[in-house]
């Protein structure tokens, strides 16, 4: 399959393509990564439609905490880094 991969260093706005390492696989490229097969299993091309729903999802089970492990939560009493 292919896919295409967009990674972060924290602390970095992402505000600026340029702030993102972009290609098919970064691993170790920053602290965050999204990786996203362009097909499905199938060979079905997947529209940037529903890869952008794909990620709110994610996005809604980050902040509900629910489906995550070690995340800190901000009702925990832990200072936590700025969301940028």
């Amino acid at each position: 399959m292919a896919a295409i991969s967009l990674s972060l260093v924290h602390g970095v706005f992402g505000n600026r393509i340029s702030d993102f390492t972009v290609g098919t696989l970064a691993p170790n490229a920053g602290d965050f990564e999204v990786r996203l097969n362009t097909v499905d299993i199938n060979s079905k091309n997947i529209s940037r439609y529903e890869m952008i729903t794909a990620l709110e999802a994610f996005i809604r089970a980050i902040k509900e905490g629910g489906a995550t492990v070690n995340v800190i939560s901000p009702n925990s009493g832990q200072i936590t880094p700025p969301l940028v």
